[in-house]
């Protein structure tokens, strides 16, 4: 209760019956790390919205000031409440998505495909397709970060508090690594780069790049790869909703449409148009499937 009244003074406009998403850019220093920075606040005075997971690329830690989102269990109507601070690691495959209600106000740090890894030193495979308590991964990093994002009075103070902490890490941490440079540029890429050239990229075997690839991003580049794609189409089809899947498919690498709707069918159990209608309603959460440069603050 205390969290909710706090929020609520915080971002008194926040009280409109409607969300709002705010997204920025890291610092240059910590590009090579953090995609970007979101923020997503309001209140939902109607029925619960059901958020659709599919499979997604990208890492995150969300920090939960208000009312938590819950996780729908499969084959059930239980739900399960998600913890205060969230990690949430590559996913291969949908999940039955998430269930948001009350007083919104979360912050996420999208991280790069190997951002994590690097700043935590937490190998990746223990986190592709899971979500933890971000203090059972992280631990004594997260009570200061937590408690000044909390306190922080707008969306550019809580990016200043995150950025200070993250480049204090960067110091202690390893530097940057040939695999992290080689999966951010596929993340750019859009997908559209094959094992073999990101392995002479880094001067390795493609059987050692793929347990390098794995062992820091946590799923293997090939299936990495597809995701990172499949993403960037659901991308593109939410920013511009009127351009035909057949041109989406031929601007992402697939060979035809149908291609496309194969992966749309393995990555969210769905087909293109019934998964895009699930998502129409929820402009809010479509930076949960961004894969291009977003600034909406």
């Amino acid at each position: 209760m205390v969290r909710r009244i706090a929020a609520m003074l915080l971002f008194p406009w926040r009280l409109e019956g409607m969300l709002q998403t705010k997204m920025a850019s890291p610092s240059v220093v910590l590009r090579p790390y953090v995609w970007a920075y979101g923020m997503t606040v309001g209140r939902l005075s109607s029925e619960p919205l059901r958020i659709p997971l599919p499979a997604r690329p990208k890492q995150l830690l969300t920090f939960s000031f208000a009312d938590p989102y819950r996780l729908l269990c499969p084959g059930s109507d239980e739900m399960r409440t998600t913890p205060r601070v969230t990690v949430v690691g590559p996913q291969t495959h949908a999940h039955a998505g998430l269930s948001a209600s009350g007083i919104i106000d979360n912050f996420t740090i999208h991280f790069q495909p190997a951002g994590f890894h690097l700043l935590f030193g937490i190998p990746m495979t223990e986190l592709t397709d899971a979500a933890y308590d971000a203090y059972a991964v992280i631990g004594a990093r997260l009570p200061r970060m937590e408690h000044e994002l909390g306190s922080a009075p707008s969306f550019e103070e809580r990016v200043r508090v995150v950025e200070r902490c993250l480049i204090g890490m960067t110091d202690s941490q390893p530097s940057f690594t040939p695999i992290a440079l080689v999966a951010n540029r596929l993340f750019r890429r859009h997908g559209l780069q094959g094992v073999s050239a990101m392995a002479a990229d880094v001067d390795l075997s493609p059987r050692q790049f793929e347990r390098r690839f794995l062992a820091q991003v946590g799923i293997p580049p090939k299936l990495y790869a597809r995701i990172i794609r499949f993403n960037a189409a659901l991308d593109n089809k939410l920013r511009l909703p009127s351009t035909a899947w057949s041109r989406v498919a031929n601007e992402h690498g697939y060979y035809d449409q149908m291609h496309l709707v194969r992966d749309c069918r393995e990555f969210t159990g769905e087909s293109p148009d019934r998964f895009l209608a699930r998502l129409a309603p929820l402009p809010a959460f479509h930076t949960f499937y961004a894969t291009r440069p977003v600034r909406t603050d």
